[in-house]
């Protein structure tokens, strides 16, 4: 989904930040959870082998037919849906339910932090409040709490569209909740993330400064070093 779509992590910062050319006074900066802060190893792997694999056991199929199968329902619903990021959903639909627990655990052990993101987000000062906003439900985010404590001490908010606001996706209107509940203008925020729709297009709509983070290559940033760099600035 993109499995999981994206949490956004928030910074504040009291001085002004040079933008785009332009003396800006940024007081947070919002941060993809998936692709950004973590890889989505841990994420694919679950929805992408762990599930069939699940779904193979129980109903005595070979690795291919259940993927085949599991794929489909998938695509049936569709990120568009609710359901599409629920664990929850997809192991009482599949009638694996009672492995969602251990499901999870097996998939934390993928989870692993970039290696740009750490240094960002160690190399915060005091002054800076971090908040991280995502598409995934709070299963997941718990999973890379829990996996990663540091990021408990980072992160003093946590937005999930899906779990706390009943939001597939990252819509705009994601990023106007977000914006009412820090209290914040949207000139005031600015959101990174890898996804050009929800984590650029969809926070730009909402009035919100956006940078697109592209480790590969192709247009954006490479790296959450360069967005440190803008900060301090």
């Amino acid at each position: 989904m993109k499995a999981l779509g994206n949490c956004v992590i928030l910074i504040s910062c009291g001085g002004l930040c040079r933008l785009w050319g332009r003396a800006l006074k940024v007081r947070v900066v919002s941060l993809d959870l998936d692709g950004t802060v973590v890889s989505r190893e841990y994420v694919d792997y679950f929805w992408l082998e762990l599930v069939p694999r699940l779904y193979a056991r129980r109903h005595g199929l070979n690795l291919e037919e259940a993927k085949r199968l599991v794929y489909s329902a998938y695509d049936e619903v569709g990120p568009g849906d609710m359901r599409w990021y629920q664990p929850s959903y997809w192991f009482k639909r599949f009638g694996i339910e009672e492995w969602l627990g251990d499901a999870l655990r097996e998939a934390g052990r993928l989870v692993r932090v970039y290696e740009d993101a750490r240094r960002f987000l160690e190399s915060l000062p005091g002054s800076l409040i971090a908040v991280l906003s995502t598409s995934a439900s709070r299963e997941f985010v718990e999973l890379v709490m829990e996996r990663e404590p540091f990021l408990r001490g980072v992160f003093r908010r946590v937005f999930s569209s899906s779990s706390d606001y009943s939001l597939p996706g990252k819509p705009p209107e994601f990023f106007r909740i977000i914006l009412r509940e820090l209290g914040a203008r949207p000139e005031e925020v600015v959101h990174v993330g890898d996804d050009p729709v929800h984590d650029y297009e969809n926070p730009r709509k909402a009035g919100l400064r956006a940078y697109l983070l592209s480790r590969s290559g192709g247009d954006g940033i490479r790296g959450l070093d360069e967005l440190l760099a803008v900060l301090e600035a």
